[in-house]
């Protein structure tokens, strides 16, 4: 569920103003505002302002991360620590998993490269399954906007197999691309972007495609 919606529907349940849950929750009127008119999930969140509103909401940060839909982390400002630890678990009581970032991937024509990592991310752990292995990487243009934006890490699962209409992390020919993989009705094979500005591209019968990982969300940095 949206965040915003959560914020509505706490304040109809309890008959709140909107300005009655910016004072419980410590953000600005205008700010809940905002949340509650974004329909798509636009508006990026710091963790210590989850922290806040989940308070508001009587929940736990963890539980309120488990909840929100498509969830968009914005990452703490570094000040003099290093990019993987901008986060701040300890004063907000959630569980960070490490995650190794790799070079960008093509949200157009970038690259994915599996070499040693060139930095961790830290993911809280009730947005991934410890089952699972995972992996990240820096976004590199916008043929997936407006859901992905350049610049914004993207954190995915790794599997060698996704399920057509799921966005993925895919090598093609050489070529590393985040993409949505989709399987047209006469079983050819496309990766589609978000933005309409971009063709898809088609998946040969000889093409050398593989399946790198699935699209598990997306974290933004200051």
């Amino acid at each position: 569920m949206r965040i915003g919606q959560m914020i509505k529907n706490y304040r109809d349940e309890h008959g709140l103003s909107m300005r009655a849950f910016a004072h419980l929750s410590g953000i600005s009127p205008s700010y809940v505002s905002k949340l509650e008119s974004d329909t798509q999930n636009k508006l990026s969140l710091t963790l210590p302002k989850i922290a806040q509103i989940a308070q508001a909401l009587g929940m736990t940060a963890d539980d309120l991360l488990a909840t929100m839909d498509d969830t968009q982390i914005r990452l703490n400002p570094k000040p003099t620590q290093p990019r993987g630890n901008m986060l701040s678990p300890e004063r907000l009581q959630i569980h960070l998993n490490t995650v190794p970032v790799y070079d960008p991937i093509s949200c157009g024509t970038g690259k994915w490269v599996d070499e040693q990592p060139i930095d961790y991310l830290g993911v809280p752990d009730t947005m991934i399954s410890k089952a699972c292995h995972y992996f990240a990487n820096p976004a590199y243009g916008d043929s997936m906007e407006p859901r992905i934006l350049n610049g914004d890490y993207i954190v995915f699962e790794q599997t060698e197999s996704i399920d057509p209409g799921c966005i993925g992390a895919f090598s093609l020919n050489g070529e590393y691309f985040c993409k949505r993989f989709k399987k047209l009705p006469d079983g050819s094979m496309w990766l589609f972007s978000e933005n309409p500005r971009y063709d898809p591209i088609p998946i040969q019968r000889d093409d050398d495609f593989r399946v790198l990982g699935k699209y598990r969300m997306r974290m933004t940095e200051n």
